[in-house]
């Protein structure tokens, strides 16, 4: 996919998810494949805009045929029209800046029902990533705080994996309802606290180990300085820091990494992957320094910092 054409299928999601629903009649001519194909849209990007407005309830498809939303023709015309017409000098430029420019984070952009559906999905995912990681760490008998847990997949899996280990959550209200029904589900000794990363209202109490999973590489250098200075008063020079997300190589990266590193340019600007040292840079802020790093799968890898 050339960069015009990204541009094009971007600008198509960030138009028709603002676009609401109706219901039934034919494809207009202006939407049928040889009308798109030709005005020099590829094959490609034409499947991507017919699904995108499946999704926004402009298109019906029953598995064989789309058909037209009742209402939505206008509209649809006038987007289609809009993209195949711009002038890329302006519509282009304009909308590119948009995407780099404006701040974005995806959890402040997706409702409650989103959320909860999303917070249920992370739980499998995170578990897994928690058993793997459960065979690199001895957490018997320690106390762990992780920040953004959500629904306490990774700590579910670590709190299994190791007796008399004290595990807190921090995360939102609604990660954390989600959380306390898995919790109970899978009958864990795992604690829920609802807090902002940014401005911890804990107790100042000691932990063994601090977790950040995820969630550096959603923030800039600025941000991550004031999610791990709010880390100081939890921690002391006995504390631990695994830190564990899509850490760049520096060099050739794989493929899973790049990909990771797409989505989430869309999904929170400003949001930065990492190298080890650029990692290690980052927590010499706050006097801790890199002491280990094991590959945990295709995108992850664990880093331990320990205090300088």
């Amino acid at each position: 996919m050339n960069y015009e054409n990204y541009i094009e299928l971007y600008e198509a999601v960030y138009l028709l998810s603002r676009i609401n629903a109706g219901a039934g009649h034919e494809l207009p001519k202006l939407l049928r494949r040889e009308e798109i194909v030709s005005s020099g849209i590829n094959d490609s990007i034409y499947q991507a805009i017919l699904k995108i407005l499946v999704v926004n309830k402009l298109l019906k498809h029953d598995g064989a045929s789309y058909k037209m939303t009742q209402g939505n023709q206008k509209k649809i015309q006038h987007i289609i029209e809009n993209i195949i017409k711009k002038d890329p000098h302006k519509q282009y430029t304009n909308f590119y800046d948009k995407a780099i420019n404006e701040s974005h984070y995806f959890f402040n952009h997706i409702t409650d029902s989103e959320y909860d559906v999303y917070s249920r999905c992370d739980f499998d995912v995170t578990f897994n990533i928690g058993k793997i990681v459960a065979n690199h760490l001895d957490l018997t008998n320690q106390k762990v705080l992780e920040l953004g847990g959500n629904s306490g997949g990774l700590g579910t899996a670590l709190v299994l994996a190791n007796e008399n280990c004290h595990y807190t959550v921090i995360d939102t209200k609604i990660p954390c309802k989600v959380g306390n029904e898995y919790k109970l589900l899978n009958d864990v000794a795992l604690t829920f606290a609802e807090d902002n990363i940014f401005e911890l209202m804990l107790p100042s109490e000691r932990n063994d180990y601090i977790v950040l999973m995820n969630i550096l590489h959603d923030f800039d250098d600025e941000s991550c300085l004031n999610i791990l200075q709010n880390c100081i008063k939890h921690s002391d020079k006995n504390t631990k820091f695994i830190i564990i997300e899509d850490v760049l190589t520096g060099t050739f990266e794989p493929r899973d990494l790049i990909m990771h590193g797409l989505r989430l340019s869309v999904e929170c600007r400003g949001g930065k992957q990492r190298t080890s040292d650029e990692l290690t840079q980052l927590f010499s802020n706050i006097d801790f320094g890199f002491e280990s790093a094991v590959k945990i799968d295709s995108i992850h890898t664990m880093l331990v910092m320990g205090a300088i």
